[in-house]
């Protein structure tokens, strides 16, 4: 199947150049430094924070750069007080990182272009910190994807992370994973272990692909669709029955019907919807008889912005559904299912 989408958005798989690193944090002159830079610090329980991070932030503020800080209050007023005569700080709201990537991304996204300086200067973003109780593979999504989402910006992040808890997730491999830099006691460095965002991704999705349910009796298959109205009354009478709310059930019913167009308009046919309905979770596959799309960054933002003119179907889906996911819908690599699933609880 041919993602429409993928017509209007082009793939940035690490969009980071190489660029010099100081000591006491990253480089404000040259052309090097237009983009996106993302800089993971873990926590470490008891840390006074303020040691290691105030001091880049100085370093941004004496460049006559605006600091925004969006962490919980605590957080906040530590770094506030720390940076207290060294130039303005504007403390923004905490922005999320447990929820579904796509809206944590539009999330952060939006208050990077709200706060951004123009004139050739760059933000310096504080957020965090997250993780721990989050989870890892949703978690995981996020940190990648930022990296896409925010290519283009002219913005310096860091991210705090942790500190790691017992039996949590490995905070120290993500974030190297997942950050092409990290702020550590010596400064700003390289992260060794830094994945491009697509590469990490496919390896996170083979992990979910095929779903269990599919093992068992779906709760609604309609084979062979030619009948939208059809579809969308079969969904609604459905779903009405299952454990999502009202507006849930109506988001993924317009979620599952973005997907089906665009499987009769671009994919081969026939085009089969198949959904899963249990008390946790609820699973539709999509499955036509074309080419599977293999970019798992495509849809993670409006392709163009503008809503009058196609191309953001996958957009509006990622944004409906807890996971949207893509691959051959058989081990022969023949044909294309796009998975929906959503989170009843």
């Amino acid at each position: 199947m041919t993602q429409r989408d993928e017509e209007h958005q082009t793939s940035q798989h690490q969009r980071v150049e190489h660029q010099g690193v100081e000591h006491q944090g990253v480089e404000h002159q040259g052309v090097e430094h237009q983009g996106y830079r993302h800089v993971g610090h873990v926590l470490q329980p008891g840390e006074d924070l303020t040691r290691v991070v105030a001091p880049v932030l100085r370093q941004a503020l004496a460049a006559g750069e605006p600091v925004v800080i969006a962490c919980p209050e605590k957080v906040a007023s530590a770094l506030v007080t720390a940076l207290r005569e060294a130039g303005d700080v504007h403390v923004a709201p905490t922005q999320p990182v447990d929820g579904r990537p796509p809206a944590v991304l539009a999330a952060i996204a939006g208050l990077v272009d709200e706060c951004a300086p123009g004139a050739g200067r760059r933000l310096h973003l504080v957020t965090g910190p997250g993780g721990p109780d989050a989870d890892p593979a949703v978690w995981l999504q996020t940190e990648a994807l930022v990296n896409h989402v925010l290519a283009e910006r002219p913005v310096d992040h860091i991210c705090l992370l942790g500190p790691p808890v017992e039996g949590g997730p490995d905070v120290d491999a993500i974030a190297r994973a997942t950050h092409p830099w990290l702020l550590t006691e010596e400064g700003v460095v390289r992260s060794p272990d830094f994945r491009a965002p697509d590469e990490l991704l496919r390896e996170v999705l083979r992990a979910t692909v095929p779903d269990p349910l599919e093992e068992t009796e779906p709760t609604l298959a309609m084979v062979d669709l030619e009948d939208m109205r059809a579809l969308r009354r079969a969904l609604n009478r459905v779903l009405a029955d299952s454990a999502l709310s009202a507006d849930a059930a109506q988001d993924f019913v317009l979620a599952i019907d973005e997907v089906t167009a665009n499987a009769s308009e671009h994919g081969v046919p026939p085009v089969d919807v198949r959904l899963w309905c249990t008390p946790e979770r609820l699973l539709c596959a999509v499955t036509d008889r074309g080419t599977a799309f293999d970019d798992p960054l495509v849809g993670y933002g409006p392709a163009h912005g503008d809503m009058g003119v196609g191309g953001m179907g996958l957009w509006l889906a990622r944004r409906s559904v807890d996971s949207l996911t893509a691959s051959p819908a058989d081990d022969s690599g023949d044909g294309c299912t796009v998975r929906l699933v959503v989170n009843a609880c």
